[in-house]
């Protein structure tokens, strides 16, 4: 089994490309009025952790739907 610090990097160098083209969610509503619904999103605060590193989709989709009632 991978260590945390072994997940977190796989992570960052898969979404490296996204974060380039993203704006980070604090910076979102510069941008947009839109509400989020659940697409790719990150954070630059470094103390946010996502749970798309430790959850499988079905957890993740999970958790989103909750969080956006739906």
């Amino acid at each position: 089994m991978s260590t945390l610090a072994e997940a977190m990097t796989k992570y960052e160098e898969e979404h490296a490309f996204a974060r380039r083209v993203v704006p980070p969610e604090e910076d979102r509503a510069l941008f947009t009025s839109a509400p989020w619904e659940g697409g790719y999103r990150w954070f630059k605060s470094p103390n946010v952790i996502q749970l798309e590193i430790y959850r499988n989709r079905e957890e993740t989709a999970r958790i989103r739907d909750r969080l956006l009632r739906k």
